[in-house]
């Protein structure tokens, strides 16, 4: 069932917890308005939420890279190329899943470029088959785009930690 925000009628995602048209908060989530009308939340539910997405993308490619370097070792050498820059990226994103959480910044300027997604996504689907596709779909859908819904929340829990 589709979410609204209340205040500007925006569609939200079903995750949301402010929107991102306006930046107010959605009703019934960790997130409220106090008395002077700023928006608070529990950053660590986003914070672990999106943790947790780009820790299961890591296993992920994890599992697609080792699959496809079997193959190209069975099958066609090419795979291997392209079972290495997948692990290669599982590894960034596990080291990455591990370093968020302590320093929550950059997580928009990391996601919201298309370009490497679209590459890894087009190798994948002329070189390493179907398999990587899924990876990339999974990546697309449940990581960069629960961090593009989502994105006025990390500029605040971003905001919130430069300025300690």
């Amino acid at each position: 069932m589709a979410r609204y925000c209340t205040y500007c009628g925006n569609k939200v995602n079903e995750n949301a917890i402010v929107c991102v048209k306006c930046g107010c908060a959605i009703p019934g989530t960790s997130a409220h308005s106090n008395q002077m009308g700023y928006t608070i939340f529990a950053p660590d539910s986003i914070v672990n939420t999106i943790t947790q997405r780009i820790k299961t993308n890591g296993i992920i490619w994890v599992i697609i890279g080792g699959i496809q370097i079997l193959m190209g070792i069975s099958f066609n050498w090419v795979l291997l190329i392209v079972g290495l820059l997948n692990l290669i990226s599982s590894i960034q994103d596990l080291n990455y899943s591990k370093e968020f959480p302590n320093n929550p910044v950059g997580i928009i300027s990391k996601m919201k470029p298309l370009a490497g997604a679209i590459i890894t996504l087009i190798y994948n689907l002329v070189i390493g088959g179907i398999i990587g596709v899924i990876g990339s779909i999974y990546y697309l859908i449940a990581v960069r785009g629960y961090v593009l819904e989502n994105e006025q929340a990390f500029l605040e829990i971003e905001n919130r930690y430069l300025s300690l």
